[in-house]
């Protein structure tokens, strides 16, 4: 992939990119080159970068209460 610098670009257009990034959690990059694809109609490269699915994620109290119960409960039947 390649680099590229943009200049001149309206701060109404920066603000809503910073602002659609942070309501998305993602970069600013991200979004301006989700845009770019789209705009142009380029197809965009499949990703296979899985960094996006790493680390803790807040599923709910439901998630939490599973896990207590019963991902830690160990089955006897299974150890004897």
């Amino acid at each position: 992939m390649k680099q590229v610098t943009i200049r001149r670009v309206d701060d109404a257009c920066v603000a809503k990119a910073k602002a659609e990034a942070k309501r998305r959690g993602v970069s600013m990059n991200e979004v301006l080159r989700e845009s770019l694809h789209r705009g142009l109609g380029a197809e965009r490269p499949r990703q296979t970068n899985l960094d996006k699915y790493a680390g803790d994620s807040d599923f709910g109290p439901e998630w939490d209460k599973f896990l207590e119960k019963d991902l830690k409960r160990i089955d006897e039947e299974l150890w004897t």
